[in-house]
């Protein structure tokens, strides 16, 4: 058994390697999400294991203290997001079905092109490290990769044949989905379409025995938030999100 799946295994932090962010920055990335509590020797085997990497995301679920004294004692990580988690219990819920849910939805150029055009929040526009252009480009990415894929769901909002938004999600067969994005043409913001997604995707929840429907977004998105919290989401955990570039030197004054 390696050093990582026995980390793996007693849950106190797992390390991922990130295959895609690797070839999409052009740096060899990887990821290391914090469960609870670590320890001197747990950062000290973080910061070793890290040396095999440029680039690591590191996050630090349910903002544990201690934890975010040993990332910025004894690394050069620097906080690029606090992400918010939601959940909203769908058990007894119905929805309406304004929009179809669909697998292995073909690429449609108008999708990609609403994805440019939205996504203000993201933790990679705060690392000066990274691509900019890359950064932005990200979430179109994001969506073209998805398309014709069996676990990638599409809700459409099509109206009078003019696609006004859209929400990706994934579904593995379990009793909860995960919205990853939701936007919005800009013409069709404060005109209720957001919400009628969103009854779409609780009444396919609904259809297909799942209990619950999860969402996370960054805290300085006020406006995904409240929209979350109206529609009848809960707080679930919120975490900090470091990137650490253990090959450089950071000055500190």
């Amino acid at each position: 058994m390696s050093l990582m799946q026995m980390r793996l295994n007693d849950m106190k932090y797992d390390f991922i390697d990130l295959p895609w962010d690797t070839e999409y920055f052009g740096v060899k990335s990887g990821k290391v999400v914090i469960n609870e509590e670590i320890e001197l020797h747990d950062i000290k085997e973080i910061i070793r294991l890290a040396e095999a990497y440029e680039f690591i995301t590191i996050n630090n679920i349910n903002n544990q203290p201690l934890n975010n004294f040993l990332i910025g004692k004894y690394t050069n990580a620097f906080i690029v997001d606090t992400n918010v988690q939601f959940e909203m219990n769908v058990q007894h819920k119905k929805g309406e079905n304004y929009f179809d849910a669909m697998d292995t939805y073909k690429k449609n150029i108008d999708l990609i092109k609403i994805a440019e055009n939205s996504f203000n929040f993201s933790r990679f526009y705060n690392d000066p490290f990274l691509n900019i252009q890359l950064s932005k480009q990200l979430y179109s990415n994001w969506i073209n990769n998805s398309f014709s894929k069996k676990e990638k769901y599409f809700i459409v909002a099509e109206v009078n044949e003019e696609i006004l938004g859209y929400l990706l999600f994934s579904f593995n067969k379990s009793d909860a989905l995960t919205i990853e994005l939701i936007s919005l043409d800009k013409t069709a913001q404060g005109k209720g379409i957001g919400t009628k997604l969103l009854d779409s995707l609780v009444y396919f929840a609904g259809n297909n025995n799942i209990h619950k429907i999860k969402v996370g977004t960054q805290i300085d998105n006020l406006q995904a938030i409240n929209f979350y919290m109206k529609k009848g989401f809960s707080l679930s955990s919120k975490s900090s999100i470091y990137h650490f570039w253990p090959r450089k030197e950071l000055l500190n004054d």
